[in-house]
């Protein structure tokens, strides 16, 4: 894989000073693959699935009119039923 990245002028050429630069960047990379992958299987699929029911009724609420407070009243206790859920 190639990756092109635009800097802004007056970092480029503190970028190309790096010795190591590819090493880092695989390395960096890497390990944001890996923590991407923690985080997908962090959650159970019944957590995610409340998750996404909750950001479905949430907008459904909002746009019947229901207050902001009410919406993070619900926000919470769906919330409580996701951490119960893992």
């Amino acid at each position: 894989m190639s990756i092109t990245v635009e800097l802004p002028p007056e970092m480029e050429e503190r970028v190309r000073q790096i010795p190591d630069l590819n090493e880092r960047v695989a390395a960096f990379l890497r390990d944001q693959a890996q923590y991407e992958e923690w985080r997908r299987r962090r959650r159970s699929a019944k957590a995610r699935a409340v998750a996404e029911e909750s950001l479905a009724e949430a907008k459904a609420l909002k746009a019947r009119g229901f207050s902001r407070e009410e919406l993070f009243r619900r926000f919470f206790d769906l919330h409580d039923r996701i951490t119960r859920a893992l």
